[in-house]
């Protein structure tokens, strides 16, 4: 049987680190984990679960927040069964249905915690499969082992086939499933590895969502390739604790969370390295650049802050800074396998960044005509974001669509901001969505002075409702329409 990338790495890991210890969470305040063998028993027992009920080539969400079993399933579906489908859990009811029918769910894992929003979508999909995973996932393993009669007996996927679907925030109003193949998210590890030196006596301390690109392949699946341990974030507000518990090694973050950690510093009076466990040898920002303080604030207890950039479409692949890169405005140094381009420069050498390489995704799932208007007549996936590359370092200048950059490195639609505020009072007649002081900020434009009177508030406290939690508004001003017209 031919063997994939990730077939290998579990192959490998299981006779040089099968004792090892590896993957950790949270429970009930105190670490659990399993070793490098238990987990890839795991994998083996479920996928063999999956495949005795029915489940071979299907299409397979995982709706919960990281957990053990998250990855113990990604792993064993996208490797041996059919699609892993991660979703993210603080879509509302109207994405999570659009993803299941956009998807063609045939089965869905969900955490318990979760259940409310899934029972509000399930009489929708009568032909969809709902299992908990808290009720359900241990049982699924033991029946899996107990017919699992050789380990690595099953056959993995093509390398080449898509095997991972992540979504990605568009200029429209729902997100785009990307697929990803084996080959596109193994592409980046060799260049990862000319950056960092890391073996089974790392640490990484991982909060990023799993749904997400970048904590799934970066910080999870590389996992298997270097050998390093994880723990992952039990609970967002004591990560300064749970840091100070693990001791990372490896931390990725994006700017919102290092802006938290040094104003808890000053907070505390407590050196910025020690919160965060004291012995960080990378730290990888992804998302946005750091502002100047922060990252200074980095450099000087001794951690060079590394940039990353790239997008779901990439595999998480496109830059990534050394650690000896002091370059303040860079988005990264180049990964040395890709071919990267600007398009149209302007006289400052600003264009649309585009990318060709292995790590470039297939396309997006049951969504030809989005596909197409990705890549040029050469082959290049066009970005959508502006920027030049000088030398190898790239620098990133903005979006040419709608798309706003949080500061938590969440892509936020501007498009499906207006629209939902336009939608939610008659009164309106134009919104306009941008970042000011790093919070989401609407001007309302309404048909008259009149019309500017009355609680706003509650008109925008019910547009959040129907929001995740990284779109809310968090600014808004009620103007008449000819303070626009003027403008």
């Amino acid at each position: 049987m031919a063997i994939n990338e990730l077939e290998k790495f579990l192959r490998a890991d299981y006779e040089k680190w099968r004792d090892i210890d590896y993957l950790h969470e949270m429970v009930d305040g105190k670490y659990i984990g399993i070793t490098f063998g238990e987990f890839i028993e795991k994998v083996n027992y479920l996928a063999t679960y999956l495949i005795d009920n029915g489940y071979k080539d299907k299409h397979i969400g995982i709706y919960s927040p990281n957990s053990l079993a998250w990855m113990i399933a990604d792993v064993a579906i996208m490797n041996y069964v059919g699609l892993s489908i991660g979703l993210n859990k603080d879509w509302k009811d109207d994405n999570l249905d659009y993803a299941i029918n956009k998807c063609e769910i045939d089965l869905m894992l969900y955490s318990k915690l979760l259940e409310d929003k899934i029972n509000a979508v399930k009489p929708k999909h009568p032909g969809v499969e709902f299992i908990c995973i808290e009720d359900e996932f241990e049982r699924m393993l033991d029946c899996g082992k107990a017919s699992c009669k050789e380990l690595f007996a099953l056959d993995p996927v093509d390398e080449d086939k898509p095997a991972k679907i992540v979504f990605t925030s568009g200029s429209t109003s729902f997100p785009k499933a990307v697929m990803l193949s084996i080959k596109n998210i193994y592409a980046s590890y060799e260049a990862l590895g000319r950056r960092i030196q890391v073996d089974e006596n790392d640490i990484c301390y991982l909060f990023l969502p799993l749904n997400h690109t970048y904590g799934s392949i970066f910080n999870f699946l590389y996992s298997l390739v270097f050998g390093f341990k994880i723990y992952l974030n039990g609970d967002i507000k004591n990560m300064a604790q749970e840091m100070m518990m693990v001791k990372p090694t490896i931390f990725c973050a994006v700017p919102l969370v290092c802006v938290k950690f040094v104003d808890a510093s000053k907070a505390m009076n407590v050196p910025l390295k020690m919160i965060l466990g004291g012995k960080i040898r990378y730290l990888f920002i992804g998302g946005s650049c750091l502002p100047y303080d922060i990252r200074q604030a980095f450099i000087d207890q001794g951690m060079n802050p590394q940039n990353a950039y790239a997008l779901s479409e990439t595999s998480s692949g496109f830059s990534i800074d050394y650690p000896d890169v002091t370059d303040m405005d860079s988005a990264g140094t180049l990964l040395e396998y890709v071919d990267a381009k600007v398009i149209d420069p302007d006289e400052d050498g600003i264009g649309e960044l585009a990318i060709k390489g292995p790590n470039v995704f297939a396309g997006y799932l049951n969504d030809p005509q989005a596909t197409e208007k990705a890549f040029d007549k050469d082959g290049y996936f066009l970005t959508g974001d502006l920027g030049k590359i000088v030398g190898t370092m790239v620098y990133v200048k903005g979006r040419k669509d709608t798309m706003l950059v949080l500061i938590n490195g969440e892509n936020v639609s501007s498009k499906r901001i207006c629209d939902k505020v336009k939608e939610a009072d008659p009164r309106i007649v134009s919104v306009k969505a941008y970042i000011r002081d790093e919070m989401l900020t609407c001007d309302i434009f309404v048909k008259s002075k009149a019309d500017m009177e009355g609680d706003w508030q509650v008109v925008i406290d019910k547009v959040n409702e129907g929001l995740s939690k990284y779109e809310k508004i968090r600014h808004f001003s009620v103007m008449d329409i000819a303070a626009l017209l003027k403008g």
